[in-house]
């Protein structure tokens, strides 16, 4: 009797190392993707600032881009959560085994202040986004109007508004994203800034023109 009691425990004790040993390796797999889920959000992060450049040529291609932009923010959300799910396994894991996590404590740290800066740069990316579509739907609104109503668009403010907008979305252009650490990052390349400003200048000279034709509507006719 006294024997099959001790089989009994030796049987328990090895379930208990094999549960052990399970929650190890449960406890590894979810230190490896965690880390791996911030490289992921990393990874988006710089495609963020190197790709997602462009404010569109058209009210209606820079609402494409906007649209873009959020789907791709949800990917970064999901990889997020997913990072954070991993890291609350891994608490778990640890308490239940009584150890300390190799990377959880660096690894949250990182996944936080990447997701920051994500964040920061992709309101930033919005705001830019929704400046354009402004811009270019009230510019387009001018030029494409008809002549034979230049009433309909004889208004001073709107011109002036046009303006402003298209001065500040140039300034933003050339404002970097400042984290939290006091660092700082722009969009794109100055090659790609300037592809974009010129873009945005060559709208605003047609807006000019058609201010100044409005304006002199003679020298329309002196033209043509």
């Amino acid at each position: 009797m006294l024997n099959l009691f001790g089989f009994i425990r030796c049987e328990d004790m090895v379930d208990v190392r094999r549960l052990k040993m399970l929650q190890m390796v449960q406890l590894f797999k979810c230190e490896e993707d965690a880390a791996q889920a911030v490289e992921w959000l990393s990874e988006l992060l710089d495609a963020l600032l190197k790709t997602h450049i462009r404010l569109g040529d058209d009210a209606q291609e820079t609402k494409v881009l906007l649209e873009k932009h959020r789907k791709f923010v949800d990917v970064a959300q999901s990889t997020y959560d997913y990072g954070r799910q991993l890291l609350q396994a891994t608490v778990v894991l640890c308490q239940s085994l009584r150890c300390t996590s190799r990377s959880s404590g660096d690894t949250l740290p990182r996944l936080n202040r990447v997701w920051k800066q994500f964040t920061i740069a992709s309101e930033e990316r919005v705001h830019r986004l929704e400046m354009a579509i402004a811009f270019h739907s009230n510019a387009e609104k001018i030029l494409q109007d008809c002549p034979e109503e230049p009433e309909a668009i004889n208004d001073e403010e709107q011109f002036d508004e046009i303006e402003a907008v298209g001065k500040s979305l140039l300034d933003r252009l050339t404002v970097p994203v400042v984290y939290p650490d006091g660092t700082e990052q722009y969009f794109g390349s100055p090659s790609d800034m300037a592809s974009t400003a010129e873009h945005i200048r060559d709208r605003m000279k047609l807006v000019n023109l058609k201010r100044q034709q409005l304006r002199h509507p003679e020298m329309v006719t002196t033209e043509s």
